[in-house]
């Protein structure tokens, strides 16, 4: 079906030519064609065949005339007259000499077997050596003769008819070929164009035609006056696909040929260590002498006294025995005791008092603690807070280092940094080897990234023997650690925390009094009959209750009414309704607002009448409701002026954050409705009630799927401690647990699910891949040694996505992709949009964009006003992208900012903005140039930037200058790089089939509206824009395809950060194998096995874009490999860079 399309469309039937006639059968037509094929047999004999039986016929032709067209048949031709004139001259000469050479006499000496004179004998030897050579000449001439005959240059005539083709009424499909190489392909096409033209002139009148067009060929003068007058060209197979760059583009300059390769850059850090020992060692001296120093000062004095009432300083002497004679050592305490802060000053102040007890020069021995703390935040404030206790700066002997910001110097020996700092440190110095101890704080959290740590320092300590480890963590795992090392110590450190009265649901029900009517909203969902014998069964359930409890494995959502009052027999008839109707994953802001309502104003329970509340909610949609609940409520609300009402999420404004940690107006309290952020994240000091709602969102990934989902699920006990404690700080206090005390003890979980059972694999599984120690041995052996595994089908789904992505090979190596994507500390997929915003010269723009991608959106939408916030979003908005229209506000506000720093902030302000987040972008786009440049891809120098120039407003663009930036603010162009980095992360735009609307002028077509579109992605099937997109309320888009960030499931699935990308992109861009088909005579390129399908023009604009996508694969793949080649200045890169951008913008 193919070559008939592609025969018709190289050479279509004249207009004129009607269809043939209908009144001849199948079976009439395949006798006349019958009958021809037997006159073809008998004329050609064996030159003749019929390959496929009344369907494709061919002819083999010796045809001389045409070989006089190839250069190297031409050539064979005139060597061959020269060889025989050479012979016939060879000849003569031989003729000559034997007449003149009379006949010599056979020696008999050398008849009888030897001769002595040899060939200087007068005698005959033999016969005649002319008579020899004659004999053999004429043999080796038959053999070549016979050579010729047996591999000629054929010319073959194939002729097909297709299902339905009515011939001889119908022209067949005839096609010319030569097995002789250099035969031009345009010679052939142009020769197969005549033998066309004289079968539809046969064809017309219904004569057989495959004798007449083969004897037409076959006729040298015939063939030889049309090709010398035929003028007409068919498209050259050889002809540049690439667009060709102008004279000015193509310009080389005066220096001639530039050069090959860039010099590498500069990122002005210094690699190797930072001093020498004996420097280190002076230094050591030095803090010895200031610490004796500080022990007269007062304020010194008075910290120390104060740090003595913790519960952890009665445990210093002990932890200092218990590390000396153990190289591991688990730390559990509660919260509130201590630990975080005195453990690390132990093993300091104990250098510090060893090393002045050493007499003259004995030597010193140095030390170097570093503590790990899950989050930016934690890192900071303990850091801030133990030099606040040594009376120092933060910077001096204790200091911090996170991302981005790093607050250290020559004199610093305890280092708190986020477990990613030290992940990188491992990379770079796998034996840590000028570190003495390493403690892992709040090690209970179950970070993916403190588990893999973890199995670094188990295999560490085996090669280091003077390495000491603690691992600090909750009361209630503190043996699984343990056991992982090998039934190490554990020393228990008790809390400093006031005690604190724990209720359950059941027990507030009881107290408040609260009741839930059947047909409330938040009751649980029962069938028809049930409403109809509800009344009934709960006038009479408690005498049917029967005297045994049910099992305490059976949920109380599974339990019958009767079994509830067997379950809770202590308490009242109306409590145990009220728990049957309750549907417990639901958010009650009634009941909420009712216990709220019997903390503050019911004098019989006893409770402090001061404090703050704390509200723990799963997520922003909650609090929104219990916000909007609460403020319209007449004892909450505004008008009650008794209560301020503080909301508390990651994703609120830092100011709307700061909130919490001012006190209330006087005569008011605080009501702070939080998610889990402030379980440790954040310390409110003044909290003396907590309402725990028993629920959390939490992120989960599908390896089958390729999504991430934000599910709700309940907290585990060690969540539900951790809140109860949040309570008892300043005073006693009281904890509410919104769900029943059977669910907390027998069927919520006693840990959090480890992170690594939970989030993609794909960064850790690289992170293996660049560690030194861990690099050779397979990916699967190595997660299996952690403290908990991951599932062997997670890490192949990983292991396959990253082998998708060009990152791993299929024997688990990382390819030259790979090794750059392991040195950016990014996803992935952001890592890879950088490299390929390097290579197409618009490093600026995407270097923003994966900033934004790495951090957050720098919009912000205040509680108040999100309304306001988005439609200033949507005015920001273009190209129908969240990428770029984000990029669009970073740039405006930039340009403002860059006149002043007021400018900047009106800018920020009006628009919703995060100032802060916004700088923030400015200083990860500096680490990512750094990065790009440390592995070569960027070459210029930033020696000579310190720290004061990057506080400074982002300049980057000057910095990497005009050539990494020509390409900056091609829309399109970005869009592709989008494509390239997200694929396969793609969903389908479906429109609605075209409608009519009557109107004043009659039916006009109906545009359809936002709410019409439907969105489908490959694993999913349909799924929604998410309400914060700018594409929202897109009701039309010019290409069918989006591409987007992740995928988020609440109650429903999401997609986030979307881009329109066109579909020229969509074809060269994307990762999946390219297939061209045939479908309804109509060439389509299939992408994802067929998923995505693209209709093109011809089979010819097809195999173009084929071709020069291959073309791009292998160039990224060269400067991949080869980081420093200059693109720009090699020939065959810079000529696919033009044209994929030429292309791409004029599409």
């Amino acid at each position: 079906r193919s070559l008939e399309l592609l025969f018709s469309k190289y050479f279509p039937p004249p207009a004129d030519l009607g269809p043939p006639p209908e009144n001849y059968d199948e079976e009439e037509l395949g006798t006349l064609r019958a009958d021809e094929r037997e006159a073809l047999e008998s004329i050609y004999d064996k030159l003749f065949v019929e390959k496929e039986r009344n369907r494709v016929w061919q002819l083999k032709f010796k045809i001389d005339h045409l070989l006089v067209h190839s250069p190297s048949e031409m050539k064979k031709l005139a060597e061959r007259e020269r060889q025989q004139q050479e012979e016939d001259r060879r000849r003569k000469q031989e003729e000559l000499a034997k007449k003149k050479k009379a006949k010599k006499e056979p020696c008999w000496n050398y008849a009888k077997g030897k001769c002595r004179y040899g060939n200087r004998c007068y005698y005959s030897h033999g016969p005649e050596e002319s008579s020899t050579s004659e004999v053999a000449k004429g043999e080796g001439k038959k053999l070549l003769d016979k050579a010729t005959e047996e591999d000629p240059n054929w010319f073959f005539l194939e002729v097909r008819f297709p299902p339905g083709n009515r011939y001889p009424f119908e022209r067949p499909i005839l096609l010319l070929r030569t097995t002789c190489p250099d035969i031009p392909d345009q010679l052939c096409l142009r020769v197969n164009r005549r033998l066309v033209q004289e079968s539809i002139e046969l064809t017309r009148d219904g004569m057989p035609c495959i004798y007449t067009v083969a004897d037409l060929l076959q006729n040298d003068t015939e063939i030889g006056r049309f090709i010398e007058l035929d003028r007409y060209q068919f498209l050259d197979a050889k002809r540049s696909l690439f667009y060709e760059p102008n004279e000015d583009e193509n310009r080389e300059g005066p220096g001639g040929d530039l050069p090959s390769h860039h010099q590498r850059g500069n990122t002005g850090r210094k690699t190797g260590p930072r001093t020498n020992m004996e420097q280190v060692l002076k230094e050591d001296r030095n803090i010895v002498r200031k610490f004796l120093d500080k022990q007269t000062n007062a304020a010194y004095r008075e910290m120390v006294k104060a740090r003595s009432n913790l519960p952890a300083w009665a445990k210093m002497n002990e932890i200092l025995e218990l590390l000396e004679s153990n190289q591991i050592l688990v730390i559990s305490g509660e919260t509130g005791c201590g630990k975080s802060t005195q453990v690390p000053q132990f093993l300091l102040d104990d250098w510090l008092l060893q090393s002045s007890r050493l007499e003259g020069n004995a030597k010193l021995r140095h030390v170097e603690i570093v503590c790990t703390q899950p989050r930016r935040l934690s890192a900071i404030g303990v850091a801030e807070r133990v030099a606040e206790e040594r009376i120092e700066k933060v910077g001096n002997t204790v200091g911090y280092q996170i991302r981005l910001e790093t607050r250290t110097s020559s004199s610093t020996r305890l280092t708190f940094c986020t477990t990613g700092i030290l992940m990188r440190r491992l990379q770079s110095d796998p034996l840590l080897s000028s570190v003495t101890h390493v403690i892992v704080d709040e090690v209970h959290e179950r970070s993916e990234e403190s588990d893999f740590l973890l199995l670094i320092l188990k295999q560490l300590l085996e090669k280091r023997s003077d390495l000491k480890v603690i691992l600090m963590s909750a009361t209630l795992n503190s043996n699984l650690f343990a056991s992982y090392f090998g039934d190490i110590p554990v020393l228990d450190i008790p809390g400093r925390t006031f005690p604190v009265e724990q209720l359950f649901l059941e027990d507030i029900l009881e107290r408040s009094g609260f009741v839930l009517e059947p047909d409330s909203a938040y009751c649980r969902k029962l069938r028809k009959a049930d409403h109809a014998l509800l009344v009934q069964e709960l006038e009479y359930a408690d005498l049917q209750a029967s005297e045994v409890p049910p099992a305490r494995s059976i949920r109380d959502e599974n339990l019958k009414l009767t079994d509830f009052f067997a379950r809770y027999a202590d308490y009242s008839k109306q409590t145990c309704k009220t728990l049957y109707l309750m549907d417990p994953l639901r958010i009650n802001p009634e009941l909420i607002e009712r216990v709220l309502t019997y903390i503050v104003d019911d004098p019989s329970h006893g409770w402090p009448q001061e404090g703050s509340i704390l509200i723990f909610l799963p997520g922003l949609a909650e609090i929104q409701t219990v916000h909007e609940s609460l403020t319209s409520s007449r004892l909450f609300g505004p008008r009650g002026e008794r209560f301020v009402l503080i909301p508390l999420h990651s994703m609120l404004t830092n100011e709307e954050q700061a909130l919490v940690f001012r006190k209330a107006p006087k005569g008011k309290r605080k009501i702070v409705l939080s998610t889990n952020i402030a379980e440790t994240s954040i310390t409110i000091d003044d909290c003396v009630f907590v309402i725990d709602c028993g629920q959390m969102k939490e992120k989960h990934f599908d390896s089958n799927r390729n999504m991430e989902s934000l599910e709700m699920v309940w907290v585990s006990r060690a969540n539900a401690l951790q809140r109860k404690g949040r309570a008892g700080r300043v005073m006693p206090g009281v904890c509410i647990h919104l769900y029943t005390r059977p669910r907390f003890t027998n069927h919520i979980l006693g840990q959090p699910v480890p992170e690594i059972h939970r989030i993609p694999l794909e960064p850790l599984l690289l992170r293996i891949k660049t560690l030194p120690t861990l690099q050779e041995r397979p990916i699967t052996a190595v997660l299996g040694s952690t403290i908990e595994p991951p599932s062997e089908e997670n890490i192949e789904a990983a292991k396959k996505r990253l082998v998708d992505v060009g990152a791993l090979d299929l024997d688990e190596q990382l390819t030259a992709l790979g090794h750059h994507l392991a040195a950016l500390p990014v996803d992935v997929r952001i890592g890879k949009l950088m490299l390929f915003g390097a290579i197409f010269q618009c490093l600026d723009s995407v270097l923003t964009i994966a900033a934004i991608l790495s951090y957050k959106s720098p919009f912000v939408a205040p509680f108040a006003k999100r309304d306001e916030a988005d439609n200033r979003k949507r005015q920001l908005a273009i190209a129908n992208s969240d990428h770029l229209t984000m990029l669009n506000a970073y740039r405006r506000w930039l340009v403002a900012a860059q006149r002043s720093r007021y400018a900047g902030q009106c800018f920020a302000e009006e628009n919703y903005l995060s100032s802060k987040t916004l700088s923030t972008i400015g200083e990860m786009k500096y680490q990512f140039l750094e990065l790009l440049v440390s592995i070569g891809f960027v070459p210029i120098d930033l020696s000579g930037r310190g720290r004061t120039k990057r506080q400074q407003v982002d300049d980057l663009a000057a910095l990497t200058g005009a050539e990494l930036n020509v390409h900056g603010d091609n829309n399109r162009l970005l869009a592709a790089i989008l494509c390239a980095a997200l694929y396969p992360n793609v969903a389908k735009v479906l429109t609605p089939e075209k409608s009519f609307v009557s109107g004043a002028g009659g039916a006009v077509p109906y545009l359809p509206q936002a709410s019409d579109l439907r969105f489908k992605t490959r694993g999913d099937g349909f799924v929604s824009l998410h309400p914060s997109s700018v594409n929202a309320q897109v009701g039309f888009f010019a290409s069918p395809f989006l591409v987007y960030q992740e995928k988020v499931k609440t109650s429903r699935i999401f997609i986030r950060e979307t881009t329109m990308v066109p579909l020229l992109p969509m074809v060269l861009f994307s990762g999946s194998d390219l297939q061209i088909e045939l479908h309804g005579g109509d060439f389509v390129i299939l992408l994802g096995d067929g998923w995505l399908m693209l209709q093109t023009p011809s089979h010819q604009v097809a195999e173009m874009m084929k071709f020069l996508r291959l073309e791009l694969v292998k160039m990224l793949e060269l400067k991949i490999s080869d980081p420093l080649l200059n693109l720009l200045h090699h020939e065959h890169g810079k000529r696919i860079i033009a044209t994929i951008v030429h292309l791409i913008s004029k599409e």
